[in-house]
């Protein structure tokens, strides 16, 4: 009868176990579908999230509200220069570029009419710099003299950083200001080269060209493909900042002395 018993007992708490260990596996089944779908949302999301932070930062009041005095001391801040930051933006690097933006950096702005281009440029290859503008690319460098290199992100996205920078064409316009002087460039060149070319970054360019010049930089479509895309552009003319020329204007673009 004991061993009866006990054996009833005991298939009795062998199917609590069952029910149990079921439940419990139901439960952790449960939590790994939310868990897909969160993330599946997540990865639906994350493009639209980093192109949202790149619109807020690249149209940054700061651009238009900088003076001429703040940039000046701006420019004789020491930047760091790292070219490893150079690669495809994504929600995790969007993110941690937001968290380190400093406008200090900024010491320009640079414009493209053709391209509907205008952006902040900022001091030092940074991802942060990189996140919300062009950056120069080398400790001295100065518009109007020598070489002067510009590196963006190129993103899908149109109408954001040098998105559209792939379509410039030989005659568009560039113009840089520090506030204080605008410098208008005109494009004379583009050039694929492989990521190891940094005789892209070099016064000798300028110097073969027989005039200063910008070399705008960007990933040809993706820092994957091992290539970069430049446009290069020679000074035509430069000017106080308060001159009525006007931009957008073809005809007063090639009157510029």
């Amino acid at each position: 009868m004991y061993i009866a018993k006990y054996g009833i007992y005991s298939i009795i708490s062998d199917n609590q176990r069952v029910d149990s260990l079921c439940q419990e596996v139901f439960i952790i089944r449960k939590i790994l579908s939310i868990v897909l779908i969160l993330a599946g949302i997540l990865l639906i999301l994350a493009p639209f999230a980093t192109n949202w932070i790149i619109k807020y930062y690249s149209k940054s009041p700061e651009m238009e509200e900088i003076t001429a005095e703040e940039i000046a001391v701006n420019q004789e801040r020491k930047a760091e220069f790292d070219y490893s930051v150079i690669e495809d933006l994504n929600i995790s690097t969007a993110i941690e570029g937001a968290l380190q933006v400093d406008w200090d950096y900024m010491i320009g702005v640079m414009e493209i009419p053709d391209l509907n281009i205008e952006l902040p440029i900022l001091k030092g290859v940074t991802r942060a710099n990189l996140m919300v503008g062009v950056t120069t690319m080398k400790e001295d460098q100065s518009m109007g003299d020598g070489n002067y290199p510009l590196a963006g992100h190129y993103v899908r996205s149109k109408e954001m950083l040098l998105a559209d920078i792939l379509d410039i064409e030989i005659g568009s316009s560039v113009f840089l200001t520090d506030k204080k002087t605008i410098y208008e460039y005109r494009i004379y060149d583009t050039a694929i080269v492989p990521d190891t070319a940094t005789e892209m970054l070099s016064d000798k360019l300028a110097s073969d060209h027989g005039k200063p010049i910008v070399s705008i930089m960007t990933c040809y479509y993706s820092s994957k493909t091992g290539k970069r895309f430049f446009a290069l552009g020679e000074l035509v003319g430069q000017y106080p900042v308060d001159s009525p020329v006007d931009k957008d204007s073809k005809e007063n673009q090639g009157n510029i002395k």
